[in-house]
């Protein structure tokens, strides 16, 4: 009481005034919208106890939402004769009232029950690519074009690679009952791209690599370590993840041996792959596959797993994303890249869990 009267009589200059106004809220909220439901954590309180997601590429991404449900009457909002429609979901994240763009939009999968808690799991957009399985050939169309055939036909926008990429055409690729995701996974191995789905867009890009850091965290004011070893270094790098180099040996045409090559690191060991039956049997095909195999499938040298409560307003970090540690000594202080991000929401706070990985430099 002493210190609000001495507030009341005390008077502020406008600077200080205006950097009062210009700090950032600290309070946490949520917003979920399942089909024409919509949810909100600061509305709904003693309802909502839980909002996480979960980004990642190579698989789905997916959102959790749990609620307090003990009579059972928003699990029966949603309960029909065929079990529970397949709804869109969205998720906002963020502090105070403006949260931007939703971080998460995806279709809900499964309803969990506990004792008095309902879950909603809702996994990407990408969910529409698993639903049927096909038999079909895509003839006289490259990888990337059968990726953007098979994100198209299913309502999705399609995004690829930054820079152009030059790909020989499959005369007939197979799918060989396989969901359009499955199929598009195996597309873009081969090729060497990474495929995730964001909203509505689907992208299929070259492996990250460190860029500007999208966060700098430092240690002991920004982050926590979560277990016992949460930093990790391999040494040597990649005795059983990614060799040195990579070399691929297929047949050309009239019989005629083809060698494809990654590009050589200074440490690692080497893996020969060879006789591999192949629709396409150019050099550009062979150095592609190798450097595939070497940048997609491979453990990191360096790992490590963070906690920290979200930074900023507005800030949500995604896999792909730099990420600078700092004060974690030598070994591991620096940029790494985000494998995963995981945004943890309660009524405490928003919870951001990292997982990084790092390489030891190119040769």
């Amino acid at each position: 009481m002493k210190l609000l009267v001495m507030l009341m009589g005390l008077s502020l200059a406008p600077s200080m005034l205006a950097g009062l106004k210009a700090k950032p809220p600290r309070n946490p909220h949520y917003v979920v919208q399942i089909g024409g439901t919509t949810y909100d954590s600061w509305k709904h309180k003693q309802l909502i106890k839980q909002v996480t997601v979960e980004l990642a590429t190579d698989q789905a991404s997916e959102a959790l939402f749990r609620v307090f449900d003990p009579d059972f009457e928003i699990i029966d909002g949603y309960t029909g004769d065929d079990g529970v429609p397949e709804l869109p979901v969205k998720v906002w994240m963020g502090f105070g009232n403006d949260l931007g763009e939703p971080v998460f939009k995806g279709l809900l999968d499964r309803i969990e029950r506990g004792d008095t808690d309902t879950t909603f799991r809702v996994y990407d957009m990408g969910r529409k690519m698993r639903r049927e399985l096909k038999n079909e050939y895509h003839g006289r169309i490259d990888d990337l074009g059968i990726l953007r055939k098979l994100v198209t036909r299913n309502g999705l926008r399609f995004e690829g690679p930054t820079s152009a990429v030059q790909l020989d055409q499959h005369d007939d690729m197979a799918q060989d009952f396989k969901n359009d995701w499955e199929h598009s996974h195996e597309r873009a191995q081969e090729a060497g791209f990474n495929i995730y789905v964001r909203q509505d867009t689907f992208f299929a890009k070259e492996p990250a690599v460190i860029g500007p850091p999208r966060l700098t965290l430092t240690y002991g004011k920004d982050f926590i370590l979560v277990h016992n070893f949460d930093l990790s270094y391999k040494l040597p790098e990649n005795q059983q993840g990614r060799p040195q180099e990579v070399t691929y040996h297929v047949r050309g045409k009239g019989g005629r041996r083809v060698e494809g090559y990654s590009k050589k690191h200074k440490r690692g060991h080497k893996r020969v792959h060879g006789n591999e039956e192949v629709s396409i049997h150019t050099k550009s095909y062979a150095d592609r596959r190798a450097h595939a195999s070497k940048q997609l499938q491979r453990e990191h040298a360096f790992s490590c797993t963070v906690r920290s409560i979200s930074p900023l307003p507005g800030l949500r970090p995604d896999a792909r994303d730099t990420v600078v540690l700092r004060n974690v000594g030598a070994l591991f202080s620096g940029p790494y890249l985000a494998d995963r991000v995981r945004h943890d929401g309660t009524a405490q706070a928003l919870v951001c869990e990292y997982m990084l990985y790092r390489d030891i430099e190119a040769g």
